[in-house]
C-alpha cells in the first residue's frame, strides 16, 4: 500500500487485492476495493480495512447499519443472495434496524457495505470458532428474544447465533441392554421409559432421570410393582430382566424389594395374614408360593417331629393346652394362633433358679440331676450332702397345671425328707451313717410327686463334707487314719498269705519233685528190663542161627571174639591213647569167614579161624 498526499491537488492511496477503505466524506460513507490507486480530497478520512480468512470451522458476525429504509432493503435483497452469508432480523421495531450477518467459512471476506461492523473484533479480528459436535455429542440452543429452545445433534459443525443461547456439549446417552431411562418432558410434564440397547438424544425439553439397571429376576425370585399414577399393582415372577414404567416402583416391605419364591413341601408350610378378613392363615400344600396382594407373608413353619418318648404342650386361642404325644402325633404343624408352651427348668446344683434351661419338649424316660445342700445335725454341725436323683415324668398334664419347675420341687421335697432325719444324729454318727439308711428317709410314694405328675426312682447320695474347713480338716484326718489303719491291716494280710502261698508251694515242690524220682527210677529200670531182653533176644537168634552141629561152648565163644572185634574197630576209628599194662593185655582178633545156615553140616575141620594171641 502506497499513498501520497497534496494540500492542491489532494490525496491518492495504493491498496492490495487483500485491502479496502472506507472514505467518511461528508454526505456519507464509501468503500472501495483494491488493487488500484485511489484520490480522494485530503479532508477525507480514510480507513484501511484488510479482507479477514475464515477456515471451515470458523465465522464471523457482522453487524449492518443502515439510516433509511431503502438502504435497509436493498442490503436485505443484496446480500440474502451471496452464499455463506445469514441475516438477522435483530430488532424491526427500532428506529435504526440492525442486521446481523454471520460469514461462514472457508472463504477470505471483504467489507462490503462501509456501515458494517464486525462483532468483537478486538479479539482475533473477531474470528469465532464453531461448535464440533460428535456423533455421540449435541447440545440445546436457547433463543434469546424468545424462549424458544431447540436441540442440534452431531455430527456437524454448528454456527451460533448471536441470539443463541448455546449450552454445554453434553454426551447422548449410550444404553446398553440391561439399562434404561426416565424421560420428563418438562413443557408437558409427561413421562416417558426409554429402554437399552440405543444411542438416546434428548429433546430440548426433556428431562433425564440417572441411568436404572433393568430389574432382574433369577427362577426363585419375584417382586411387586405399583403405579403411583393409577395405583395399579402388578406382580413379575422370574426369570427374567424387565425395565419399570415411568410411574413405577418397587414395593418395599422389612428394607427389601425382591423376595425368594416360598417352597410348600412336607417339612414346610407358611403363616400369612389374609388382609380382606384379618385372620391368619397356614398354607401346608406343597407348591411354589407367591403370596397375593391380599396376604401378608409372616413366617415359614418347620414341620415338628417328636420322638416316642417325646412329648409337647400347644396353647390355643382360647387358653386351652393341647398335649401331643410323640407315640401317637409323631409329627404336625403349629396352626395359627397356636404356640409352644415351655417351661424354665433350673439346671444349676443349687437349684435356686438361677440359671434356667428353657423346655418345651417334655422326655419321658429316666432323667438325672444333682442336687447340693445344706444339713444341720443334732449337734448343729452344718454339712454339705450331694446327692443324685433320678426321676421320671408320669402325667405331664398334671405337670404343667401344677408346677413350672419340677426339678425345683423335687429338689426341695427331696431335701426336706433328708433335713427330717439328719437331725436325729449328731456330726461323728451322721458322717459313719450307711447311705442307703439316710436314703430310705426318701418316701418315694409321696403325694407330693404324685400331685405333679412325677416319679422318683431313685435317690444316691454322692458325696457328704463339712462345711467348715477346720471340722473338715479334723474329720479328713481322723479318716485317713483309718484309712491307713485298714491300709496296713490289708497289707499284712496280704504278706501273709504271700508267705503261706510260698510255703505250700515249696511242700507241693518237693512233693512232686519226690513223685518224679520214683516214676524216673522205674522208667530206668523199664528201659534196662526191655534192653536186657532185646540184648538176650538177640545173642540167642544168634546162636540158634550158627547150626545145631557146634556145641554151645563154641557158639558163645564165638560171640564173645565178635564183640571183642567190635571193640577193637571202635577204639581203632577213634585217635585214642590208651596205656595197657601186659596184664591187662588179653586181646583176641577173630576172623570169622564163612557163615553157615543151620541146616547144613560145619565141620571142625572146616572152620579157617585166624587166632592171634597177644
Amino acid at each position: 500500500m502506497g499513498c501520497c498526499k497534496s494540500a492542491q491537488y489532494g490525496c491518492c492511496i495504493a491498496i492490495d487485492d487483500d485491502e479496502s477503505i472506507i472514505l467518511n466524506k461528508p454526505t456519507g460513507k464509501e468503500i472501495r476495493h483494491g488493487p488500484g490507486w485511489n484520490f480522494f480530497p485530503c479532508w477525507y478520512d480514510v480507513n484501511v480495512i484488510k479482507s479477514i480468512p475464515l477456515q471451515r470451522n470458523e465465522y464471523l458476525v457482522v453487524k449492518h447499519i443502515i439510516n433509511d429504509r431503502k438502504s435497509k432493503a436493498h442490503a436485505t435483497n443484496t446480500s440474502n443472495k451471496e452464499e455463506g452469508i445469514e441475516f438477522i432480523n435483530a430488532d424491526a421495531a427500532s428506529e435504526d434496524a440492525k442486521l446481523m450477518e454471520i460469514i461462514h467459512g472457508p472463504q477470505i471476506y471483504r467489507i462490503r457495505n462501509p456501515y458494517d461492523q464486525i462483532s468483537d473484533h478486538t479479539v482475533n479480528r473477531g474470528i469465532k470458532q464453531m461448535l464440533n459436535l460428535s456423533s455421540t455429542q449435541y447440545l440445546i440452543v436457547t433463543n434469546k428474544f424468545n424462549g424458544e429452545k431447540k436441540v442440534e445433534r452431531g455430527p456437524k459443525l454448528y454456527c451460533p447465533r448471536p441470539s443463541d443461547d448455546i449450552s454445554d456439549i453434553r454426551n447422548m446417552y449410550n444404553l446398553s441392554s440391561t439399562e434404561y431411562i426416565i424421560v420428563t418432558d418438562e413443557s408437558s410434564g409427561e413421562k416417558n421409559t426409554v429402554p437399552g440397547p440405543q444411542l438416546f438424544c434428548p429433546k430440548a425439553y426433556d428431562k433425564i432421570s440417572v441411568v436404572y439397571s433393568y430389574i432382574v429376576l433369577n427362577h426363585t425370585n419375584y417382586c411387586r410393582i405399583i403405579d403411583s399414577r393409577t395405583g395399579v399393582m402388578r406382580m413379575e415372577e422370574g426369570p427374567k430382566t424387565f425395565a419399570l414404567g415411568p410411574y413405577e416402583s418397587l414395593i418395599k416391605l422389612d428394607n427389601q424389594t425382591i423376595f425368594d419364591i416360598i417352597n410348600i413341601d412336607n417339612e414346610n408350610a407358611v403363616l400369612v395374614k389374609n388382609l380382606d378378613t384379618g385372620f391368619d392363615e397356614l398354607i401346608t400344600k406343597p407348591q411354589k408360593f407367591i403370596p397375593s396382594f391380599t396376604q401378608k407373608f409372616l413366617e415359614i413353619r418347620k414341620l415338628i417331629k417328636l420322638a416316642p418318648y417325646e412329648n409337647m404342650v400347644l396353647i390355643d386361642k382360647d387358653g386351652q393346652h393341647i398335649l401331643k404325644n410323640g407315640l401317637k402325633d409323631k409329627s404336625f404343624f403349629i396352626y395359627p394362633y397356636q404356640q409352644v408352651y415351655t417351661q424354665e427348668w433350673s439346671n444349676d446344683l443349687n437349684k435356686n433358679h438361677k440359671s434356667i434351661n428353657k423346655v418345651d419338649r417334655f422326655d419321658t424316660r429316666n432323667q438325672y440331676m444333682d442336687y447340693e445342700f445344706l444339713v444341720r445335725t443334732a449337734d448343729n454341725v452344718e454339712i454339705i450332702l450331694d446327692v443324685s436323683i433320678f426321676w421320671q415324668i408320669t402325667d405331664l398334664y398334671k405337670l404343667v397345671l401344677v408346677t413350672m419347675d419340677p426339678p425345683e420341687d423335687i429338689c426341695n421335697h427331696t431335701r426336706s425328707q433328708i433335713l427330717s432325719e439328719v437331725s436325729k444324729y449328731n456330726m461323728k454318727e451322721f458322717m459313719e451313717l450307711p447311705n442307703n439308711m439316710l436314703i430310705d428317709s426318701v418316701n418315694k410314694d409321696d403325694n407330693f410327686y404324685n400331685s405333679r405328675g412325677v416319679n422318683v426312682i431313685r435317690v444316691e447320695v454322692l458325696q457328704k463334707r463339712c462345711k467348715d474347713a477346720e471340722i473338715q480338716k479334723i474329720f479328713k484326718q481322723i479318716i485317713d487314719e483309718k484309712t491307713n489303719r485298714i491300709k496296713n491291716n490289708e497289707k499284712q494280710e496280704a504278706s501273709n498269705e504271700i508267705r503261706l502261698r510260698d510255703l505250700t508251694g515249696q511242700i507241693d515242690a518237693e512233693k512232686l519233685f519226690g513223685t518224679l524220682l520214683k516214676i524216673k527210677k522205674e522208667n530206668e529200670r523199664q528201659e534196662n528190663q526191655a534192653d536186657g531182653i532185646a540184648e538176650g533176644s538177640k545173642i540167642q537168634n544168634f546162636i540158634n542161627n550158627l547150626g545145631d552141629d557146634i556145641p554151645l561152648e563154641k557158639k558163645l565163644q564165638i560171640y564173645f571174639d565178635i564183640q571183642n572185634t567190635k571193640r577193637l574197630e571202635l577204639l581203632a576209628s577213634n585217635k585214642t591213647s590208651m596205656y595197657l599194662t601186659p596184664k591187662e593185655v588179653d586181646t583176641k582178633v577173630v576172623n570169622v569167614n564163612t557163615m553157615y545156615s543151620t541146616n547144613d553140616v560145619v565141620q571142625q575141620k572146616d572152620l579157617n579161624r585166624i587166632n592171634i594171641e597177644v
